[in-house]
């Protein structure tokens, strides 16, 4: 005959709890055993979201056209030596902050080589991966192309992106920092491939970053007048004519 007798729990009233013959222990609250179970569950859950979330973060910065000594950039460790540097540093973050995805907002970053610019272009991808969870990459002009290009080679392999799927995932990720902007384009051809992207860009209003060697009419040769004025519209102009990094300054 299985054993009964009442028991309180102070949390959840009183109960009737039952003897195990095996065991001889009574039976524990059934409302704090289930809630213990709730609590396990979301624990669970919260521990399979959290190794999702860092699925998908490697996943952004996997895609993100980072690597090496780019992974590390950062806002924190970009050194400004100078107010014009702190002034360039606190425009970069407040875009990479506030940069809504169909807001049409763009920066230029405008200078000599080795002035920290495409530190500044990757610290604004990393913060847009890392602090706001949404994709970001940053590519040379160059690069894109070269990825049109090897989208040509589908028909040897169907698992190659399309043309069409490069534009779209280029043209609608959170944020693209077109790099080294000025290095020359073989043809025209090259010109329309990444115009394709950058229109794309342009139609859904998303922010995107021009990192640049050259002067302003000189990008404008360089990339064409559709693709300049789409770039240009809406955007920040930043000169960082200072001292190379490269020669100490950072």
């Amino acid at each position: 005959m299985t054993e009964i007798r009442n028991e309180h729990c102070p949390i959840h009233g009183g109960y009737n709890s039952r003897r195990n013959r095996e065991t001889g222990k009574w039976a524990r609250c059934w409302g704090c055993v289930d809630a213990e179970i709730k609590e396990l569950e979301a624990m669970e859950r919260q521990q399979a979201q959290a190794a999702e979330g860092e699925k998908l973060l490697a996943r952004m910065i996997e895609e993100s056209g980072m690597e090496g000594r780019m992974l590390l950039s950062s806002f924190e460790n970009y050194t400004a030596a100078k107010q014009a540097q702190a002034n360039v540093l606190a425009a970069c973050r407040a875009f990479a902050e506030s940069a809504e995805l169909d807001g049409g907002k763009n920066i230029w970053l405008i200078g000599p080589p080795g002035t920290g610019k495409t530190h500044l272009g990757s610290a604004m991808v990393g913060h847009f991966i890392r602090a706001r969870g949404i994709p970001a990459a940053i590519y040379s002009a160059r690069e894109i192309v070269r990825m049109l290009r090897a989208s040509w080679d589908r028909k040897y392999d169907p698992e190659v992106e399309t043309e069409s799927q490069v534009i779209d995932r280029l043209g609608e990720i959170g944020l693209l920092v077109l790099d080294e902007v000025g290095v020359g384009f073989r043809s025209d051809a090259e010109r329309i491939q990444l115009l394709d992207v950058i229109d794309r860009r342009y139609k859904l209003g998303r922010p995107t970053v021009v990192l640049s060697n050259l002067r302003a009419d000189d990008v404008k040769e360089v990339l064409g007048v559709r693709a300049f004025d789409r770039l240009r519209d809406g955007a920040e102009m930043h000169i960082c004519n200072w001292e190379s990094h490269r020669k100490g300054a950072q």
